[in-house]
Order: structure tokens, then C-alpha cells, then sequence
């Protein structure tokens, strides 16, 4: 069987995909489904795909031709010309029936390789999230992803416990489980923390209750030592779905981006580290650094350029806050 790639436009906007074709029909993975504000999640026990979106569900069966539509409190069976099959890891389902159903629409185009697709904009498309504070206001605030750990996240602490400066924290719960006493320090030290996953996967490879867990796990493991819960979550790499949103937001979070990516986590010196900060700061800004030595990357830039990086923005009248009082 011939998988290859495609582009499908959905809302104008690419999105590339993999499918087959089997029996006349288009078979693409599941998940893709989430960049239309689509919940997609896999049940285990019973091998079936499960796919919501406002008050209807569709159920795939693996390798079984017979397939479930449930709208409200009606639910019918209905027969597919091809049966959900799993190839490299991926569910691949038949994309003409799933469009048609949810309300979509969609058309082949004459270039090759790429589709069309109009989503449902019924679908709830209010989401929380966030690149930058108000511009009205010389705020900026620093945020330190992947940590804690026992090499960069104390020198990173030091240094802001002695320019008097908050910051936030997008922690790792698995780093947490083997650091706590560096997470305590953290809070003790009046930063904020936020959610960074358990295990900083990319959230668009995930069904919707994996990256529940994810979450969920995380926040007890930050509860656990702290005694607080956060408002406040970033998605590993930036990568996230429309319906990743949805999810994360009606777990109480807001997803929280940045406006000026230092790129240190690729070794960069410290100078140009710096070099990136003066090039994309503006009021509101949120910057992102890490504060997590792993076997392929080292902070030692991070560290020296942060106390420049603090000056900078003092001496030009910038208050360094958290997250939480950016948005205030």
C-alpha cells in the first residue's frame, strides 16, 4: 500500500498530511482532524477511533467496515466502502466520510497532491491564547521552559534572586519527580510555574486522552510539592490544534506562547542571544529561554547573557513581571 503526502488547505491555511487510496475513497490519519477543531481519541479496549465535534460522534471500528454516527440521543449504524486501518503507528479513516458528516466541505484541486477543505465553523472556536502582553503597558516577562534541574535552573535562579526579578517556569512533571526540592525553590522564591506536559511530547501526535494525561499528571505532580494549581500552560515545541486548544482550555488553562524565541536551547553564545532579544522586543513581550541541560544542548549562553538581558530591559524602562501580572 502506497502512502504519500499531501496537502490539504483547511480554512486556506496548509496542513500536511499522509493518505492512500483504497477502493476509490481518500484514507488520512485521524489526528489530522484535530486542525478542524475535531476531539479525536482512541479507546484501547475496543480498538476504535472516536471523533466528536459539537453534538456529533463517529465511531470507527478498526479493521470492521461498520461504523457508529451518534447525533444527541439518536445513534445509527452505517457501512463504510473501506474499513479504518493502522499503518505506521496512524489510524488511517476515510476522509470524504468524515467531512460529510461533521459538516465540512472539500475539493480536489488540479495541482497534485493537494485538497481543499472548508471546516465547520458551527464548531466552538473560542480559545484562550496568548503570544504577548497588552502593548499599552512597558512589560515584559521572562519564561524558562523544560527544567527543573540541578545545572542551569539553580544558576538561572541565582541570577534573578539577585536582580530582584520574577519569573515564570514551564516545568516538566517527569523533571519535577526528580528534582522537587528545585521546583520548591522556585515557588519559594515567589517565580510563577506553569505547565509544560509530563514528558514534553508534540501534542498534535497525541489522542485526546493521552494528552489529557499529560496535563492532568503534571498538575498533580506541581500540586503534590507546592500545594498550588496553575492557570497558566505551554505546549511543547508551540506545536498544538485548534481542538488541543479547546481541550487545554476547558481543563481552566490559557496556552501561553512567546513573542521573542532566543533559540538557546541550540547552543547559541551569549551574544547572540542578546542579539535576538534587541531585535524582537516589544512592549508585552514574552521571552522565551530554557532552564534544562540535556545529553544534546547546553545553556551556558543563557546564563551569561541574562543578567545583560535584565539590565537592558531595566535601563529602558521595562518592568520584568510573570506571566500572570503581564496579563493583568
Amino acid at each position: 500500500m502506497s502512502v504519500q503526502q499531501i496537502d490539504i488547505y483547511l480554512d486556506g491555511q496548509p496542513v500536511k498530511s499522509h493518505y492512500y487510496i483504497s477502493n476509490g475513497c481518500i484514507m488520512i490519519p485521524a489526528l489530522f482532524f484535530k486542525h478542524a477543531n475535531v476531539l479525536v481519541d482512541y479507546e484501547r479496549e475496543n480498538q476504535c477511533i472516536k471523533m466528536k465535534q459539537n453534538k456529533t460522534t463517529i465511531t470507527f471500528i478498526k479493521d470492521q467496515y461498520e461504523v457508529l454516527v451518534q447525533n444527541e440521543n439518536q445513534i445509527k449504524k452505517e457501512t463504510l466502502a473501506v474499513a479504518p486501518l493502522e499503518l505506521h503507528g496512524k489510524f488511517f479513516i476515510p476522509f470524504q466520510y468524515v467531512t460529510q458528516h461533521l459538516g465540512m466541505s472539500f475539493s480536489e484541486c488540479s495541482s497534485p497532491n493537494r485538497i481543499d477543505l472548508v471546516a465547520n465553523h458551527s464548531a466552538r472556536s473560542h480559545q484562550a491564547v496568548f503570544y504577548k502582553g497588552p502593548a499599552n503597558k512597558k512589560r515584559v516577562a521572562l519564561t524558562f521552559d523544560d527544567g527543573p534541574d540541578q545545572v542551569y535552573t539553580p544558576k538561572i535562579l541565582d541570577i534573578l534572586n539577585g536582580k530582584k526579578i520574577k519569573a515564570t517556569f514551564f516545568v516538566i512533571g517527569q523533571q519535577i519527580s526528580k528534582t522537587p526540592e528545585m521546583l520548591k525553590r522556585i515557588m519559594n522564591e515567589g517565580h510563577e510555574i506553569g505547565n509544560h506536559s509530563w514528558s514534553h511530547p508534540n501534542f498534535i501526535e497525541l489522542m485526546a486522552s493521552d494528552l489529557i494525561k499529560e496535563i492532568k499528571s503534571t498538575e498533580a505532580e506541581i500540586h503534590s510539592h507546592t500545594g498550588k494549581f496553575t492557570p497558566n500552560l505551554r505546549p511543547p515545541y508551540g506545536f498544538v490544534t485548534k481542538s488541543d486548544i479547546q481541550i487545554i482550555n476547558d481543563l481552566g488553562y490559557k496556552v501561553i506562547m512567546w513573542t521573542v524565541d532566543t533559540l538557546d536551547w541550540t547552543g547559541l553564545t551569549d551574544k547572540e542571544i542578546i542579539s535576538i532579544v534587541n531585535r524582537d522586543l516589544t512592549e508585552g513581550a514574552i521571552i522565551l529561554q530554557h532552564s534544562f541541560q540535556s545529553s544534546t544542548s547546553k545553556l551556558d549562553g543563557t546564563v551569561k547573557a541574562l543578567p545583560v538581558i535584565i539590565d537592558k530591559l531595566i535601563n529602558e524602562g521595562y518592568e520584568v513581571v510573570t506571566i500572570s501580572k503581564l496579563f493583568e
